[in-house]
């Protein structure tokens, strides 16, 4: 049964921003970031697919959504393009509803690892990132005000199933976050060209939270004075900076390599 055209009106809703975050829903589309949502057990809302441009992969995929109690709708090859925010869609979009959670929630978890995105306004550096935290055994993420949005699809495509994997909490006031990591324990590293620290020469600590700024100006005020430590990387005269993600995805090696080879 094809959508209706008012279903088409809200789900096209979703590519908006706004739109977004007062339904806390979103759509996501492909194969194989949707194989990493049914690995991951994140599960959508509903499926939607359009039966003439979908690959046998993608069968196989839908199946799987089905055997879990998702139900899976058959549409147009045309609604499905419509929905699709990609230049090549492969015929499959999901709805999801937004996972939501708190700062409080996951600090009472004790994570021993936080990544902080502070003003990453990049979705593929915000994808990038998370996807580098995912990877070094980082045990949660958190954006402050100003960053990209984690539901955006560019942001979760970049993550390539990073975005399933670790808890999220975005949109956190950077004063009152710094506030809340040291009542909870934890030692600040913030990346900064000018740091005192050269990767792994910082201090260890039990529970750390490292802080990449935005790649124009850096972390806020508040996060890289109340930093405990601030660290940069070593680097050839030649270039000013690195890219927000690669710096942030570089510290985050050095700590996870840290952390298993301490004594």
């Amino acid at each position: 049964m094809a959508l209706t055209g008012q279903e088409i009106k809200y789900l096209l809703s979703l590519h908006n921003k706004r739109e977004r975050a007062g339904k806390k829903q979103f759509l996501l589309e492909g194969v194989r970031l949707l194989e990493e949502a049914l690995a991951a057990d994140y599960l959508p809302r509903a499926l939607f697919y359009a039966p003439s441009e979908t690959s046998d992969r993608g069968q196989k995929l839908i199946r799987g959504f089905i055997a879990r109690g998702i139900e899976a709708q058959t549409i147009s090859a045309r609604e499905c393009k419509r929905l699709a925010d990609t230049k090549s869609p492969q015929g499959i979009v999901a709805l999801f509803d937004a996972r939501e959670s708190n700062l409080e929630q996951q600090l009472a978890a004790r994570p021993r690892r936080i990544l902080v995105c502070d003003r990453i306004a990049d979705p593929g550096n915000l994808g990038t990132l998370i996807r580098s935290a995912a990877a070094f055994d980082f045990d949660f993420v958190i954006t402050t005000d100003g960053s990209a949005e984690v539901t955006n699809p560019k942001t979760i495509r970049a993550t390539m199933g990073g975005f399933f994997k670790i808890p999220m909490v975005s949109g956190v006031n950077d004063t009152a976050l710094s506030k809340r990591l040291k009542e909870s324990g934890y030692k600040i590293y913030s990346a900064d060209v000018n740091g005192k620290y050269i990767g792994q020469s910082a201090p260890r600590a039990d529970k750390a939270a490292l802080v990449i700024g935005s790649e124009a100006v850096g972390s806020g005020h508040i996060l890289t004075v109340g930093a405990d430590y601030r660290i940069k990387i070593p680097m050839s005269k030649n270039m000013e900076s690195l890219n927000a993600a690669v710096a942030g995805s570089i510290l985050m090696f050095w700590i996870n390599t840290r952390e298993r080879t301490k004594k």
